[in-house]
């Protein structure tokens, strides 16, 4: 090969690599106007439907954001870094929650809880049992029971589960139903906004120490209409907190359920304050609880088991895929010491 013809292939080389570099850095480019337009619409959180979406999407973004921000420094385009690293400030406060100590100041478990989303249409109804009772809760809640599964928990399942009150439901997502080892000293069915979607606020006795609960299930905010749904769901659980505070104030609260909400959006927090209660979980624990599609990264955290302040989370587990968009959550709760005596 003559001298000119290698100078020309290496010249032609450069200009291809050249070109998949422009493509590549275009397509970054067009990436970080994406993410900065879902993190301007997530500091809408609190009264936009979309924003709150982008808020439950943080760890997406904030992921998005690293990557981009490794490609953008093999690119050396330093005051797009700079802006990268902008918007991740702006979401990096909402993990806070995630920074949190678990005290060693509790008791051993008094109680053990289990959220479980089945799924309306999944009918592996074996699988379901086999989980429910690998979590050995004391008391499981279970979303969008359908009456065949309900049938199914009938039988054997409920020779350990003796007491239960259940609204199971076939043309919806919504059927209820709340198992226990325990008996009921109170339980109803109920609802915080809309008659068609069913929760249950119960009480019960475990190891000497009285407890109450409340199971419940929001509509997904998938646009304005369920976004206020939602919302007004919450406040009015808030209320119901406060209630049974007032009622028995030194009876422990527990909410579980799914929320169709993460810890990352500010209106979770807002829910957190106005009722009294804190989310259930172990330090630097941020699980996946839904997985919708199979190409979504990373899922959510919608499931949540929330207290009031006298029970401290010692042990959280999230379960495995037994043929619903969710994943079990069990949380083993004790006492914190000296803030509450048995009955």
């Amino acid at each position: 090969m003559t001298e000119p013809e290698a100078y020309k292939r290496c010249q032609q080389s450069t200009n291809r690599l050249s070109a998949a570099c422009n493509r590549l850095w275009l397509g970054n480019l067009l990436a970080i106007f994406g993410l900065g337009a879902a993190t301007l619409l997530s500091l809408f959180a609190r009264t936009f439907w979309l924003g709150d979406l982008a808020a439950n999407l943080r760890v997406q973004l904030v992921l998005g954001l690293i990557v981009t921000a490794v490609l953008t420094s093999a690119c050396r385009q330093w005051r797009w870094l700079l802006l990268l690293l902008l918007l991740l400030t702006v979401h990096l406060p909402f993990f806070g929650s995630l920074i949190q100590q678990t005290s060693t100041d509790t008791s051993e478990p008094a109680i053990t809880v289990t959220t479980a989303n089945v799924f309306t249409g999944n009918t592996n109804y074996a699988a379901v049992e086999a989980e429910l009772r690998s979590a050995d809760a004391d008391i499981i809640a279970v979303l969008e029971l359908s009456s065949d599964l309900r049938k199914h928990l009938a039988s054997t399942f409920q020779d350990d589960y003796r007491f239960s009150l259940a609204d199971s439901q076939d043309n919806g997502n919504f059927g209820i139903g709340l198992y226990s080892r325990h008996s009921f000293e109170f339980a109803k069915l109920t609802y915080f906004n809309d008659e068609s979607i069913q929760s249950i606020v119960a009480s019960l006795t475990v190891k000497g120490r009285r407890f109450q609960l409340v199971a419940t299930h929001t509509l997904p905010p998938m646009d304005e209409r369920g976004f206020n749904h939602r919302n007004r769901h919450l406040q009015r659980l808030a209320m119901e907190v406060q209630r049974l505070r007032k009622q028995a104030p030194d009876v422990p609260v527990i909410v579980m359920g799914d929320l169709n909400l993460t810890p990352w959006s500010p209106l979770f927090a807002g829910f957190e304050n106005s009722s009294g209660l804190r989310r259930a979980s172990q330090a630097f624990d941020a699980t996946p609880t839904w997985y919708r599609y199979p190409g979504f990264p990373f899922g959510l955290v919608l499931d949540h088991v929330l207290t009031t302040k006298e029970l401290q989370c010692s042990s959280c587990r999230v379960g495995s895929d037994v043929g619903s968009d969710h994943r079990f959550v069990t949380v083993d709760l004790g006492v914190a010491t000296g803030r509450l005596s048995p009955e």
